[in-house]
């Protein structure tokens, strides 16, 4: 390279732009944390919400069951966001292969200029990304088999991890969508309804027994996933 070109290196390299984000992107032993505290919190609840159920105080233990669900969900979308976060950027980073997603996903010529100044930085993608999924849930069936697919984390295999009992009658995805959308319906007639019917405004019933096992298997499918994240 002659002298001239060696300028122009030099000057594109002094005048390249650093692009600096607040937005933290989390290893999988922290994102894993944040979900088992929250859930951990939800929990807790159980013990109080019996304690009332038991002294006569019916509605309002079943209003903290309600609430017990719509943490949940929050939980468990919370941490669907922050798996994609690092995903991405592994995939960015060319720690994991790219998948047919991932090739696809469309960024606003600020992003571009922002990256093209940035050089190797990844700060911008990571802000980028943040701030295009933060408004996205995940936590139907659909939806999170779309970031699974996404991140290229084998569906199947989560399904299996999670559900699979020897002998059992009902296939392992198909649970998995059963109950992901069993759980988020509910939440939204929570949310949406104060969990009452459309059809003639009774509320539905809401017992220990079915938080219990939403918890349950909640905690299972993310297990799954971290397992088979972690095997990449």
């Amino acid at each position: 390279m002659d002298e001239r070109n060696l300028d122009l290196a030099s000057r594109n390299e002094n005048t390249r732009e650093k692009f600096h984000t607040n937005i933290v992107r989390f290893d999988l032993d922290e994102i894993k944390q944040h979900f088992q505290e929250t859930v951990n919190a939800v929990k807790a609840q159980s013990a109080l919400a019996e304690e009332l159920y038991e002294s006569g105080k019916v509605t309002e233990a079943e209003n903290i069951r309600r609430a017990q669900i719509v943490f949940l969900v929050s939980a468990f979308d919370f941490y669907m966001h922050e798996l994609t976060k690092y995903g991405l950027c592994e995939i960015f980073k060319e720690n994991w292969e790219q998948t047919e997603k991932y090739n696809n996903i469309q960024i606003s010529m600020k992003y571009i200029d922002i990256a093209l100044k940035s050089g190797e930085d990844i700060d911008w993608f990571l802000e980028y990304i943040n701030n295009y999924y933060k408004s996205i849930t995940m936590v139907s069936y659909e939806s999170v088999k779309g970031q699974l697919n996404l991140l290229g984390i084998d569906l199947t295999t989560v399904a299996d991890e999670a559900f699979y009992q020897r002998g059992g009658t009902e296939k392992t995805k198909d649970k998995l969508k059963r109950r992901l959308n069993e759980l988020f319906d509910r939440r939204n007639i929570i949310a949406h309804q104060a969990d009452r019917a459309h059809t003639d405004a009774q509320i539905n019933d809401i017992t220990d027994e079915i938080v219990r096992e939403f918890m349950e298997d909640v905690e299972k499918i993310v297990d799954s996933i971290d397992v088979v994240v972690r095997n990449k």
